[in-house]
């Protein structure tokens, strides 16, 4: 290679340099005028609100321990689930995103990158932990009867082993969702991804807005627990606007006349007349469903309950989605029809011109609410020849008598599960089947059938009619009082009273 051609070379070498250096500093720069500054993130904020809440220091805030209404009703401010129930006690996903049913395999998956308030990621592994902390307590343990375990799969999900099947098992997947080891005794405050969580000011206790929480917070930052001790009166204490709002489940029949805003809570709490199938009438089908045409529910809704009951001619709750189907399929009506009930008794010559019957009632004498049906059953049933004695007997004497099967007819009352589950009623050793003849009976058989999907709903209901095995009467309701300083109409359910907070409207200059 000459002189001439490597110094050309050169040449052309530096000056491709100079263009890519040239280049890139021309991009530098437009990359510099054209991208906008980034902006600083925004911290989150606490809303400014609050509001003030009963609770007792007697009792555990942990969902799996504690005891009282008060401290059970704060629940769905801190914790999640995988489903809740709404208004008709039906499943509405929560955190669950979707589920399978395989055999007796029942798989849910999680709603996915969901935290909790203190910032860890909530995984199928704290979904095990809260069902074995719930399969132990009292107020989960009844709906999750029928699930055996619950185990983690390899894709997330997990996995609930069913002893049998059953129609309505989404509803049992209520329990709350805590951090996995955070609920080991009844002094923790299990960590939760609800919209508050517990904060510790000194000795003051209160919940903070999760400001982790995926969703839209509420307007309320702050809720103030307010410890009632001694005979205080939380409803009082609204009206006196001490607390903004509580809850009643009214189980002591208890109803003070404050004045104050309040919303009706539909339980899942049944009311019924057990019939005593070994009396010598009531044996047959057709006196026991006499006695239940000459019954007018309404009535006993509106006097016996203060209008805090619900008038139920089958054994589902009258708010339950599939009631409407129930009630329509039953040949019974929720008013009295004094002509069925005749012509079933003169049918065995017995009616209102025909052999008078005497039957004995016993009842809690505590409750007001009891009581008073009780009288309205004895004038329902007097007009027919029907002469009803009742027994007001206390709480334990009232379970020796039923147990001895010392009766002809009890007033009882009954939690049912959030899985609509009727077996206390339908097995031998349940413990509201007291009194009911299963060898006379086939309902106890189709209900069972009904809960795997073997037969339809209506196809159980008539079944329950043909047998009448008890009666049912009312499912009763609690209240929810809450001060002026909640501006907006609520909507409360059983189990999740503030699951809507996030659209309640409220004012602090209300006094």
């Amino acid at each position: 290679m000459n002189a001439s051609t490597f110094s050309k070379r050169i040449t052309a070498f530096v000056l491709c340099l100079v263009v890519i250096f040239s280049f890139a500093s021309c991009k530098e720069n437009i990359e510099e005028e054209t991208t906008a500054p980034t902006e600083p993130e925004t911290e989150a904020v606490i809303p400014g609100g609050s509001l003030s809440v009963p609770y007792t220091s007697t009792d555990s805030l942990n969902p799996f321990y504690c005891n009282s209404v008060l401290n059970s009703s704060l629940s769905s401010l801190v914790y999640r689930s995988l489903y809740r129930l709404d208004t008709s006690f039906s499943p509405v996903k929560d955190l669950a995103l979707s589920e399978s049913l395989t055999g007796l395999d029942l798989k849910v998956f999680i709603v996915p990158d969901l935290v909790f308030s203190d910032g860890g990621m909530l995984s199928a592994t704290d979904v095990v932990y809260s069902f074995e902390c719930a399969k132990k307590s009292e107020i989960y343990a009844p709906a999750l009867s029928g699930i055996s375990s619950c185990s983690e799969a390899d894709d997330g999900s997990v996995v609930f082993k069913l002893k049998e099947n059953d129609v309505n098992i989404l509803s049992a997947l209520i329990f709350p969702i805590v951090k996995n080891g955070t609920a080991t005794s009844a002094d923790f405050l299990p960590i939760g991804n609800g919209y508050y969580q517990y904060n510790q000011d000194g000795i003051r206790l209160s919940l903070k807005a999760n400001l982790k929480y995926a969703g839209s917070l509420p307007e309320i930052g702050t809720v103030r627990l307010t410890d009632v001790k001694g005979n205080t009166s939380p409803e009082n204490l609204v009206a006196t606007n001490e607390i903004d709002f509580c809850y009643s489940d009214l189980s002591d029949a208890n109803v003070t006349g404050v004045s104050t805003s309040s919303t009706g809570i539909y339980l899942n709490n049944l009311v019924y007349m057990g019939i005593n199938h070994e009396n010598v009438n009531l044996v047959l089908a057709s006196f026991r469903q006499a006695i239940s045409y000459a019954l007018d529910r309404q009535i006993i809704a509106e006097n016996a309950f203060r209008g805090y009951g619900r008038a139920a001619v089958v054994p589902f709750n009258t708010s339950w989605s599939g009631y409407s189907s129930a009630l329509s399929s039953s040949s019974l009506s929720l008013t009295a029809d004094p002509q069925k009930t005749q012509e079933l008794l003169s049918a065995r010559g017995y009616g209102t011109d025909g052999i008078p019957m005497e039957l004995t009632l016993v009842c809690n004498e505590a409750n007001a609410f009891i009581r008073n049906t009780a009288n309205e059953i004895v004038s329902a049933l007097k007009p027919f020849n029907i002469n009803v004695t009742i027994q007001l007997l206390s709480s334990e004497n009232l379970r020796k008598t039923v147990q001895a099967g010392l009766y002809d007819l009890y007033i009882a009352e009954i939690k049912i599960s959030a899985t609509m589950d009727l077996s206390e009623f339908f097995t031998v050793s349940g413990g509201a089947s007291h009194g009911i003849n299963f060898g006379n009976c086939t309902v106890d058989e189709a209900y069972f059938r009904y809960k795997s999907g073997e037969i339809s709903l209506d196809d159980f209901i008539a079944y329950f009619n043909n047998d009448m095995p008890f009666i049912p009467l009312i499912y009763r309701n609690g209240r929810f009082l809450y001060t002026r300083k909640i501006t907006s109409e609520l909507t409360a359910t059983e189990g999740f009273f503030f699951s809507d907070m996030h659209n309640w409207t409220f004012s602090e200059n209300i006094n």
